[in-house]
């Protein structure tokens, strides 16, 4: 590429000569440029390894410490919804309790009592926010004492309902803590592709920059070729007594320059290459330092209409849809708290056989022949005077839910904010490109008439290096303003969140 625009360059200023003339004095100026120390530092850092933008996007996406994270916060949102089912378990409880005593005067035991009881519990909970509750229990009692003894075994089962009335009824608390975990699982899904979005967005501007700084070098590069050029050309003519010798410096000292400036910006493409190493995740250490990308910086035209832009960010903002979801879990913890403000009346029953009887199977028998039985209902009422804890609780909550409204309107304003000044951008970089292509069309004029003059002896090299400055100043203006667009372009894909189609990748 550096050979390719040598030999374009030179071909400006050798119109006489042959291509393979032309071919020959570009490999000696790429020789030359090299031996001033311009390549030295590209040599320490070793050979830089070639990659294209997608590839550094899939290793990004596959790497980046960031996105694994995200995905790791939805796995523990996922966890935790599964964790609100245990609502719809049934919970059994088993208990046995066994105990014995006797007394005993002078040595001769006058009473003892041996008893064994033994329950199992089945509960549920209910959609509706009550209980359901299924209870049986065995119970053994053998007393004797110097006056009497008595032996029996007692066997009860029932059913139970527990009904909250006001306060806690109802589906909607129910599933509160499932619906919020929802929320929460929803806001993860949404923060990584939000991460994903900057992460691609910081790896693509940081591409772009490492092409600016290629192509500096490539400019600086083929303006020095021009200055290699023209000290070639003086010192002939000196030699031939056509020019003066003092002629000479003023071109050696913009070779100088031009090496120095090379070395520079040299520094630059490896600063920007480990810069997008570590925002891509490759290693970086000896031997892993340079990069090697593209720098096509073709654009391509395309109408850019403010207004749709902006409505399409504010649609597709992961950013504005975290909030939403964020309000939607305030309000339904503002609901679930109003709830508490209700009084506490609940309803209870529980219903079912027993049996007692000397012996156990005739105690099973009684029950399950349901000779007898017991019904039993209870209402209670409970309620806080004051309930300062539900109301400064809703108070907070409702702050809390309002304070979301404001970042959502200043959010929306910073789209809009940041939508409106890339699609700027974006106009500002067509017509620096116009602009920019004109001064460099200008430039190569004046250079050709600023040599004739020379020759002519109506003019110096410093005028002919002045030329060829301003020829390299408009030529970097021209890259800026194509990096410019490019990474303006980025912004609007990265809100409108085309960004990520744009290159293919797609999340799980």
């Amino acid at each position: 590429m550096r050979l390719v625009r040598l030999v374009a360059v030179l071909s400006l200023v050798m119109p006489g000569a042959s291509r393979a003339d032309v071919i020959t004095r570009a490999l000696d100026v790429a020789d030359e440029s090299g031996g001033g120390g311009g390549s030295d530092l590209l040599a320490w850092a070793g050979a830089p390894r070639p990659i294209t933008l997608p590839e550094l996007l899939q290793f990004a996406v596959q790497h980046a410490p960031a996105l694994a994270s995200a995905k790791y916060d939805i796995a523990i949102a996922e966890a935790q919804i599964s964790e609100t089912w245990v609502r719809n378990d049934w919970v059994v409880r088993a208990q046995f309790n066994g105990s014995r005593s006797s007394g005993a005067v002078s040595g001769f035991a006058v009473d003892s009592r041996t008893s064994l009881s033994a329950s199992v519990d089945v509960t549920r909970l209910l959609p509706t926010g009550g209980t359901l509750g299924l209870h049986a229990d065995t119970q053994y009692s053998d007393t004797v004492s110097a006056t009497f003894g008595s032996k029996y075994w007692q066997d009860d089962a029932s059913v139970a309902l527990t009904q909250p009335l006001l306060r806690g009824r109802g589906r909607f608390l129910f599933e509160a803590n499932e619906r919020r975990a929802t929320l929460s699982r929803d806001v993860a899904v949404l923060a990584r592709r939000l991460v994903a979005i900057q992460t691609v967005q910081a790896v693509v501007s940081a591409y772009w920059d490492l092409v600016l700084a290629e192509r500096q070098i490539a400019i600086t590069e083929a303006s020095l070729a021009l200055a290699h050029e023209r000290l070639r050309v003086t010192e002939l003519g000196a030699r031939g007594g056509k020019i003066a010798d003092a002629e000479i410096p003023a071109v050696q000292q913009i070779i100088a320059t031009r090496q120095e400036e090379l070395l520079n910006q040299q520094f630059i493409v490896l600063n920007n290459s480990i810069a997008l190493r570590r925002a891509v995740g490759l290693p970086i250490g000896a031997g892993e330092i340079g990069l090697r990308v593209a720098t096509d910086l073709e654009t391509r035209e395309q109408p850019w209409e403010l207004g749709a832009l902006v409505e399409r960010a504010f649609q597709a903002s992961p950013e504005l849809a975290e909030l939403a979801k964020r309000d939607d879990s305030a309000t339904l913890d503002i609901e679930v708290n109003d709830n508490g403000l209700l009084p506490q009346l609940d309803a209870a029953v529980s219903l079912g056989p027993t049996g007692l009887d000397e012996a156990f199977v005739g105690a099973a028998k009684n029950v399950a022949t349901f000779k007898q039985y017991q019904v039993l209902g209870s209402v209670t009422f409970q309620r806080s005077i004051e309930q300062s804890d539900v109301r400064g609780r809703a108070r907070e909550l409702r702050a809390v839910r309002e304070r979301l409204r404001v970042n959502g309107f200043d959010l929306r304003a910073q789209i809009a904010q940041t939508m409106s000044r890339a699609v700027a951008q974006i106009e500002l970089a067509k017509r620096r490109v116009v602009l920019s292509q004109r001064a460099i069309d200008l430039a190569n004029e004046n250079i050709r008439i600023e040599t004739d003059r020379f020759s002519l002896g109506k003019s110096t090299n410093f005028d002919v290096l002045n030329r060829q400055e301003e020829l390299r100043q408009a030529e970097l203006r021209k890259a800026q303003a194509l990096i410019d667009w490019h990474k303006a372009e980025t912004v609007v894909q990265a809100l409108t969140t085309d960004l990520l189609p744009a290159f293919g990748i797609a999340l799980e």
